[in-house]
């Protein structure tokens, strides 16, 4: 980086970001050119104000950039701003490249680009003045009931949401008449100078679901069941021939105008396509082929996995298509005759197709319109997508990831331990693909997640336990931070999927359930029992207890957005954003005690939001931790005052600096574990107040509870396992926690102005974290899990950090404060509200309550929302 300093007057100096180093990693084998590069990059505090032009030196080229602010620090300056250039050319390995200010303004391509529609076509077109160019192509949207009728589609609104030479992105949203819950959103980027074109269709169902005794099968009343869903691209033009392949390695073949080609994906190809992973609401299988067909003039292909390509070609000009992703998401089809190529994103001689009460999915598909030009192979890239990524030395000095250390590789053997850890994790038989073959967790709904393979050692049955891990802590962001460290860019075969399949399936896309429920993050799946016909969310009919205590749905322990959070700043997705809003909403209207049916009697917190484990507890445990969690990182994504306002109510009421840690049980491994998941997040908000000069009373409060969380911690913890008498299930995940119990001490010691009890906080905590080492290593391979590496892809770093870096030290508040000892156990509402109706005299006060018109018409929506 190249920082100027420029005198203005008598103020301070003003520091300017005039340069950011990348490298441009690519996996392709060969060049490739006209390669679009979308990418965030962060920037140091108070460096960059005004983000300006920019350009990209890479390979000797200079390239303009088009760059957008995606996240602000606390002085204003940018944090995180996503770039996009079209790269010339892009050679196989390693590139250098340099964003640059230009001395003066940079000459960009200049085209116009329009997008018309009418009824439910969208006609778009790009206009080269200079090159005397203009391409076109119409996109048609076609969704089929489950009958095989067409339904009726109507394009509803056009927006332009970025625009400018390099690229533009419109959203458009189409409407079906005889399915108004169902939404349809197409996201169009467009690249004006290659004219390549990126459609992103997302289909959501609004619906909620009936989920009858908390049971969430398929086949439930708010499903949508559907024929198929195709997106037909048009060319101006009716083809002379289609040049067609159905593995990228394999020889081109040809087809006539009059001929037709048609590709099915039907299953993944893998040697557990069977799985029975893939199943309908009845159970019975939904993937009838192992691999994919091709009808063709040539005749009938089969193989296992196919990554199509279809171009239209005439002496009036081409178009390509091809469809990331192809056999992953299965199932998919590309077909074409001389006048189209329709897109298979729900193929209709694969349906039907069952989309649950608040899920969506999105697919993509990558066009090129242009001249015949001899340059078929315009998209060869979109398998193996060139990245841009910043060095760890540069993320480090942004100071955009807490605890992150300069390195996993040292000479110190002890601190290699989690480098050939995460080696041999996610290596040959480890690796994500082959973890994701076990149960093939492949296909529209599965692909993305990561199989709880943790859960097979008390699975009861005899093959391959079918469970879904559903992010349980924050695969996402260990990914992303691993992949700075390592420089590794196969990191993103973990997170990149896994946050699209988060952001599609785990989160319920509703406003119409509880509040408890609406647009909240489904638990992974039960343990040790088949998902059945839940999917991925966690309460199957098929393990339903006699009893009838059984069921649930989203809860407030599993709350993950610190990940999606960052995976928006790495890649601008715009509904990654959503997703992390929408789960710090829900955070908020769980325990909004208006929103349920006792609002009549008592409409204060609910306590949904603070409990763990125990709807009486909210003290210190992964409940609240996680909320406290999800509203930082809302408030940090959109600087709104009600996510902070919320985060500090929970905090005071889920914690104090006077505490009796041995009242609170944080000894009890079994129930109170997650205590320091709390402290974690507590820490979090500490180094944020800090960052944002607000050294105030919260500040002082927070630092407080963490030093004395911590002095009881250095008194009285000891490693989960040295007590297995007092666990229900002797695992490995116990060892793992313990690195977490250990960073969380560590955090404690950088609150306190005791040099001696900061030495023995830290001292205990290496010993917790030798402990926790030599535990996870006694249980063979189970060490390998995905519940031990995904604590250990985010603690490891941490303990890596505190081991090798300068103890971070939060300073005193700016005035000393003084905290009373007036804590007491947050009661939730049902409590109140049944010591009430107790109550005589507290009834005879609530009667002005019950003669409130608007109360009552808030009770009687909520009962309706609570009864289905």
């Amino acid at each position: 980086m190249t920082i100027t300093t420029a005198k203005s007057g008598t103020t301070a100096p003003a520091v300017t970001c005039t340069s950011i180093p990348f490298e441009l990693v690519s996996s392709l084998t060969a060049k490739q050119k006209g390669v679009p590069v979308c990418s965030g990059v962060c920037v140091p505090k108070g460096t960059l104000h005004e983000v300006g032009e920019w350009l990209v030196e890479t390979g000797g080229a200079h390239l303009p950039a088009q760059t957008t602010v995606l996240n602000r620090w606390s002085d204003g300056s940018v944090r995180w701003m996503l770039v996009r250039f079209m790269a010339g050319r892009v050679a196989p390995g390693r590139t250098t490249g340099m964003l640059v200010r230009p001395d003066k303004r940079p000459q960009h391509f200049t085209a116009l680009t329009t997008l018309r529609h009418h009824k439910d076509e969208l006609l778009l077109e790009i206009t080269d003045a200079h090159r005397a160019t203009r391409n076109t192509a119409t996109l048609v949207p076609r969704l089929s009931a489950e009958n095989g009728q067409p339904l009726e589609l109507q394009i509803e609104s056009v927006t332009e949401d970025v625009s400018g030479d390099v690229c533009c992105v419109f959203q458009v949203a189409v409407g079906c008449r005889q399915a108004p819950a169902i939404g349809l959103n197409l996201q169009i980027e467009i690249w004006p100078s290659h004219s390549l074109i990126q459609t992103s269709v997302t289909l959501t169902n609004t619906r909620r679901a009936r989920h009858p005794g908390g049971l969430w099968d398929l086949g439930d009343d708010g499903s949508f069941h559907f024929g198929g869903l195709h997106l037909e691209v048009r060319p101006e033009f009716s083809a002379d021939c289609i040049r067609w392949q159905s593995e990228p390695d394999t020889t081109p073949r040809l087809a006539t105008a009059e001929q037709s080609i048609d590709i099915v994906q039907h299953g993944s190809g893998g040697r557990n396509w069977s799985s029975g992973n893939h199943a309908d609401r009845d159970g019975r299988p939904t993937v009838k082929d192992r691999g994919y067909t091709v009808s063709s003039p040539q005749g009938t292909f089969r193989g296992y996995r196919t990554q199509p390509t279809i171009t239209l070609q005439s002496s009036q000009g081409q178009v390509e298509v091809r469809v990331p992703e192809f056999w992953q998401q299965f199932p998919a089809s590309l077909s074409a005759t001389a006048d189209k190529i329709s897109i298979g994103l729900f193929p209709t001689a694969c349906g039907p197709y069952e989309l649950q009460g608040g899920e969506q999915k999105t697919l993509s598909a990558w066009t090129s319109i242009g001249e015949t030009d001899g340059s078929p192979d315009r998209l060869n890239w979109i398998h193996d997508t060139p990245r841009l990524l910043q060095s760890a030395d540069w993320v480090r000095r942004c100071a955009v990831f807490d605890w992150l250390p300069e390195s996993l590789q040292h000479d110190d053997a002890g601190l290699n331990r989690l480098s050939d850890y995460l080696y041999e994790c996610t290596t040959g038989q480890r690796s994500f693909e082959n973890r994701r073959a076990t149960i093939d967790e492949f296909g529209w709904r599965n692909f993305g997640d990561v199989p709880a393979d943790h859960e097979q050692t008390h699975y009861a049955g005899s093959r391959t336990v079918v469970s879904h891990y559903n992010n349980q802590f924050d695969l996402i962001f260990g990914g992303i931070q691993n992949l700075f460290l390592s420089g590794d860019i196969r990191w993103f075969d973990l997170f990149d999927p896994l946050a699209r399949h988060v952001i599609d399936i785990d989160i319920y896309h509703t406003t119409e359930d509880r509040s408890c429920f609406n647009g909240g993050l489904f638990w992974h799946t039960d343990h040790y029992v088949d998902a059945a016909t839940a999917t991925h969310r966690t309460y199957s009919t098929a393990n339903a207890t006699d009893d009838g205590h059984y069921g649930g749905g989203p809860s407030n322990e599993h709350n993950y957005t610190t990940g999606l959070l960052y995976y928006h700043f790495l890649t601008g997705n715009p509904q990654a954003r959503s997703a992390v809003v929408s789960l710090a909403d829900w955070v908020i209207s769980m325990d909004d005690g208006s929103r349920t049916i006792f609002g009549l009697l008592d409409d204060g917190p609910t306590g949904l939001a603070s409990q763990t484990k125990y709807e009486d507890f909210h003290g210190p445990g992964r409940g609240v931790g996680n909320s406290i969690n999800a509203l930082l990182d809302a408030f940090i994504l959109t600087g709104k005052a009600r996510y902070e306002a919320k985060l500090e109510q929970l905090i005071r009421r889920a914690v104090h600096p006077r505490q009796s840690c041995s009242e609170l049980q944080l000894d009890d491994a079994e129930n109170r574990w997650s205590y320091s998941v709390c402290m974690t997040a507590l820490g979090r908000v500490l180094a944020h107040r800090l960052e944002s000069g607000r050294k105030d009373e919260l500040y002082a409060y927070i630092r407080a509870t963490l030093e004395n969380y911590g002095r009881w911690m250095a008194d009285n913890e000891r490693p989960s396992l040295s007590a297995p008498e007092r666990l229900e299930f002797l695992t490995e995940a116990w060892a793992a926690q313990d690195f977490r119990k250990a960073n969380a001490l560590r955090i404690a010691a950088s609150c306190t102005d005791d040099a001696r009890l900061e030495a023995r906080m830290r001292s205990k905590a290496s010993e917790l974290n030798d402990a926790a080492w030599s535990d996870l290593y006694q249980f063979e391979d189970r060490h390998l899990t995905a519940r031990c590496l995904s604590i250990l892809m985010t603690e490891g770093v941490r303990d890596v950090f505190h081991r090798t870096c300068c103890p971070e030290y939060f300073p005193p508040a700016d005035q000393p404060h003084t905290f009373d000892d007036d804590w007491a156990m947050f009661v939730p509402q049902k409590q109140r509200v049944k010591r009430r109706l107790r109550n005589p005299l507290q009834m005879v006060r609530l009667l002005p309550r019950l003669l409130h018109p608007g109360r009552w018409r808030q009770t009687v929506a909520a009962w309706r929302r609570h009864l289905g």
